[in-house]
């Protein structure tokens, strides 16, 4: 398939790879700028950074490299052009399952090594006897610190994010929460130290420990005296994979047969009593730093249900606007299938002295968040090219009007992997409306679906490569034995 790229713009391009490298200091931190460019404008870098990267990147990392090769692609002449370089986001966890019970830490280095640009099959990792261990011998040996998910659908993930992907996410956090659309920063807005309030991990390889670990470093500037996290221990990869093995197993109808290593099923109780206990331990902790920073500005990023339990407690006891304005609520998730209470909202603000409390799309295989409006729509940011891709075909549905398909992104700032991603999720983009926020960012309507909810709980991802270029690749990822 081979395609003719734009005419070479020297301009453009050197304004691409500042995007590419550090948006945020590049736009000064200002977060309406960010969101007040040109449509035009934006589309025209992101075709040159497309191009930019896929140069940089298919001698990099060679899963890439297979799926341009397999299709001809050496360069893109539009954004939809890019759509069969997208990958799926199962194949990060692709992987043989045997290698985690074997424990052959090596073999999942030889795949991880083919999905990033780093080079994690040279550290050794011959003496390491867990996944904890694994990964921390990454992180110590090389640029990464490989993000683990919990395995929600009975298998692990692991992306090969690094720390500088890390630091992108959580600064990315701080000038769109921090700063208010349609103003110009405050002072301490992005210099001062801000308390940073963590109702999970001190740290971890998932985003629950990973995030606490790295706000320390963006909102308190490192200083420890401002980063207050519940958990005094690293989230256990281990007991996260456990986890995932034993929903597994129950769905299976046999939790007697589960296949992880006798020294980390004999962990079993462990974990059940840790999630036990999780919740009062959570909500104590809220409670605490609500009497310890009264009056001071703070950062906190926790699922909804916890600081509306939390807010309900202070009011009923008299207690209102703890905190200071100007502090940043981010909230979400957590709800467990339990409906959230409709007065939600207005009992937080209320009892944490929040104008809104904020909410943000996103994922641990992006750099970037979107943050919902104040008219319900999550603003991408300009470094992130969105595509809606038809549920069947895979193919990139029109870039205009109202779209409605599975989302997959482009983020031109991964520093350690390709950037293109299909995701599991449904959205709904208007590309022809502004909206009434005053941002000119693309936006997605803030109902947003699993596409295995609405498809009877399966969901086999349809891409817009050729069906002998996925295979062939995924055979090139997957083909060793476990």
């Amino acid at each position: 398939m081979a395609t003719t790229a734009p005419p070479k713009d020297t301009a453009i391009e050197r304004e691409a790879e500042r995007w590419m490298n550090d948006p945020y200091e590049h736009f000064g931190y200002h977060n309406t700028r960010i969101h007040s460019l040109p449509r035009e404008e934006v589309e025209a870098v992101q075709l040159a950074a497309m191009n930019l990267r896929l140069q940089e990147r298919r001698g990099q990392v060679q899963m890439l490299a297979k799926l341009a090769d397999a299709q001809d692609i050496q360069q893109v002449g539009t954004l939809e052009e890019l759509a069969p370089l997208l990958m799926p986001h199962d194949i990060y966890k692709s992987y043989p399952q045997s290698l985690l019970a074997k424990q052959q830490y090596g073999k999942l280095n030889t795949w991880l090594n083919k999905l990033t640009r780093y080079n994690p099959e040279e550290v050794d990792v011959s003496q390491c006897d867990s996944i904890d261990s694994w990964l921390t011998k990454l992180r110590d040996d090389t640029p990464l610190d490989v993000g683990a998910s919990s395995g929600s659908s009975g298998t692990c993930s692991f992306y090969p994010k690094s720390k500088r992907d890390y630091y992108l996410s959580m600064m990315g956090m701080r000038v769109q929460l921090a700063q208010k659309f349609g103003e110009e920063p405050k002072p301490g807005d992005i210099e001062d130290k801000i308390h940073a309030i963590i109702p999970l991990y001190k740290d971890g390889h998932a985003s629950m420990g990973a995030f606490g670990k790295y706000s320390c470093e963006v909102f308190c500037k490192g200083d420890p005296d401002y980063w207050h996290y519940c958990f005094d221990f690293k989230l256990s990869s281990d007991l996260m994979w456990l986890a995932a093995r034993l929903r597994a197993a129950a769905a299976k109808g046999d939790v007697s047969k589960v296949d992880v290593p006798p020294s980390l099923l004999a962990r079993r109780a462990e974990w059940e009593a840790a999630q036990k206990a999780m919740p009062d331990q959570q909500l104590a902790f809220v409670n605490e730093m609500i009497d310890k920073l009264q009056g001071q500005r703070v950062f906190v990023m926790s699922t909804s249900n916890l600081l509306y339990a939390a807010a309900k407690r202070g009011l009923d006891e008299g207690l209102s606007g703890v905190f200071a304005p100007n502090s940043v609520f981010m909230g979400g998730g957590g709800a467990k299938g339990v409906p959230l209470p409709d007065d939600l909202e207005e009992v937080i603000e209320k009892f944490f002295n929040t104008k809104r409390m904020i909410s943000s799309y996103g994922m641990t295989e992006m750099n970037s968040f979107s943050v919902l409006c104040e008219h319900d729509r999550y603003h991408v940011l300009p470094w992130v090219t969105p595509y809606i891709l038809d549920l069947d075909s895979g193919q990139p549905l029109p870039r205009k009007g109202t779209q409605t398909g599975r989302a997959a992104f482009f983020d031109m700032t991964a520093d350690s992997c390709w950037g293109g991603l299909v995701t599991g999720d449904v959205v709904s983009i208007d590309f022809d409306h502004q909206c009434e926020c005053g941002r000119t960012s693309l936006a997605m309507d803030k109902k947003i679906n699993r596409v295995s909810e609405i498809s009877g709980g399966d969901d086999k991802i349809s891409c817009a490569a050729t069906p002998g270029a996925q295979a062939e690749a995924m055979e090139f990822l997957t083909g060793f034995g476990g």
